[in-house]
């Protein structure tokens, strides 16, 4: 059987998954992630739960050509349910929307203990993660970024915090705790990708020939807020560049 080659973005979750827990990655994907991190031995077993019949049983079938099935075990369930209170030291949830991430944690919040490692992966809207692990009292203790195609993904690790203020400000929560602390080139050309986008729009809305509406002045004031929080951000990245010259 072939070694399981993983993208950069499963990678990146994989080095989050602490050593010897219980993982469960909810939402599984061919239950690859469960099976490499069994195969290189990194947890005890693993959880692989899926939504729907069918890719239940191609992640099934997956595990069983593997000969994991006594380490790995797919089950077919909506979101945290597939699991017992505490069943899972560490808990995967990536590939989804920020708002379908939240419902998830928000609906299975009984299933999650002080003992439980959070690593969310979201592919849009990743500021409603950081708000929500904020408002429930989980701290963001280390996240990643990676860049695959056109698109940039964030990994989010979290733990609960039984004592201590898991407060973000609004610039964190858009942009990370820790990547804005980091500014890792990939966070730099994401950021620097974004402002340009921002400035095309502000350019469209200041050159139209239409008396702007209400709602375009809005976005306007938004586009302007986040556009200065931005720059504000990679003013240390631009200062250490010049520094350097």
């Amino acid at each position: 059987m072939k070694d399981i080659h993983l993208s950069e973005r499963l990678c990146a979750i994989l080095n989050f998954i602490p050593d010897s827990c219980v993982l469960a990655d909810i939402g599984s994907d061919h239950a690859l992630l469960a099976c490499k991190a069994v195969e290189d031995g990194r947890t005890i077993r693993a959880i692989a739960g899926e939504v729907r019949v069918g890719p239940f049983r191609r992640s099934e079938e997956g595990v069983r050509n593997r000969g994991l099935d006594e380490m790995v075990c797919v089950r077919l369930g909506d979101g945290l349910s597939v699991l017992a209170p505490g069943e899972a030291d560490c808990i995967v949830i990536a590939g989804m929307g920020g708002e379908l991430i939240t419902d998830i944690l928000q609906r299975g919040r009984d299933r999650l203990n002080e003992q439980t490692t959070l690593i969310l992966q979201p592919n849009i809207r990743e500021p409603l993660c950081r708000s929500w692990l904020a408002a429930h009292h989980w701290a963001v203790l280390d996240e990643h970024i990676v860049e695959e195609g056109s698109h940039f993904y964030e990994i989010i690790l979290a733990k609960y915090a039984v004592t201590g203020c898991t407060e973000l400000s609004e610039s964190e929560c858009i942009m990370g705790p820790v990547l804005s602390k980091k500014q890792s080139p990939v966070f730099i050309k994401k950021w620097l990708k974004r402002e340009k986008k921002l400035h095309q729009i502000l350019s469209a809305i200041d050159h139209s020939v239409q008396k702007p509406s209400p709602s375009i002045l809005m976005k306007k004031r938004q586009c302007v807020k986040e556009m200065k929080m931005i720059q504000n951000c990679l003013r240390r990245y631009f200062k250490t560049i010049k520094e350097k010259q």
